[in-house]
């Protein structure tokens, strides 16, 4: 059994370069955290290949062995922190969490 999580932006910024700065921004904060909250299994983030005004812009993929390590993670300081910043630099997120039997 694993936990995946999924969570998907709309960055700020009107042109794509001013966005691109907002997605260098989101990887900035969140990629380390992989070393520093051990509940993490894996972690990715995507920039979309589809531009249109409904599409989110930046997807990140994660993957939990329980929903309790999920949840460590998602209250972890280091996560609110980078949350703080992400919160700064997007307009709009959805999350969407699963679990698979591997």
């Amino acid at each position: 059994m694993s936990v995946s999580h999924v969570v998907m932006w709309h960055l700020k910024g009107e042109t794509p370069a001013e966005k691109a700065v907002s997605a260098e921004r989101v990887k900035s904060v969140l990629l380390p955290l992989v070393e520093t909250i051990p509940e993490i299994i894996s972690m990715s983030l995507h920039d979309s290949v589809v531009h249109e005004a409904r599409n989110a812009d930046l997807i990140l993929l994660s993957e939990f062995a329980t929903l309790d390590d999920l949840q460590t993670y998602q209250v972890h300081p280091d996560h609110e922190a980078a949350a703080a910043v992400i919160r700064e630099v997007t307009t709009a997120r959805v999350v969407g969490d699963w679990v698979s039997q591997n």
